[in-house]
């Protein structure tokens, strides 16, 4: 029960009870795609921060490793892990909901498509 979100039944009296904060700076828990847009301006402000520190030529460096690790895949219909593109970001050192319970390899279903059909298919052999 400590971990639901606290109700306000009525509204609260600031005169007696002085200034208060609002309900939602009292929970703690974020919204999924606040962490995702916050991973990428930390990459912008860590590009920032090569360029005022080692130059243009770092910053450009380290852009075009990101675009180049975001290119990276296995074949079509396997799963990538992109795990060049979580070392580039600095995500690799962090373990997050998604790397424990969200793992491709431990799903009970195997893929229904064959490797070579799909290879075909994307180099337009058929």
């Amino acid at each position: 029960m400590e971990n639901m979100m606290p109700v306000m039944r009525a509204p609260a009296d600031q005169m007696r009870h002085g200034l208060q904060t609002p309900m939602a700076l009292e929970t703690n828990q974020g919204h999924p795609l606040e962490s995702a847009l916050r991973s990428h301006d930390e990459f912008a402000q860590k590009c920032d921060m090569v360029r005022r520190i080692y130059g243009c030529a770092a910053a450009m460096r380290l852009k075009s490793e990101r675009t180049a690790a975001e290119q990276i895949q296995r074949l079509p219909g396997l799963p990538s892990s992109f795990v060049a593109l979580q070392t580039v970001l600095g995500e690799d050192d962090t373990i997050n909901f998604e790397d424990v319970l969200n793992d491709p390899f431990e799903r009970p279903v195997e893929p229904s498509f064959k490797v070579h059909e799909a290879m075909e298919v994307k180099l337009g052999l058929n």
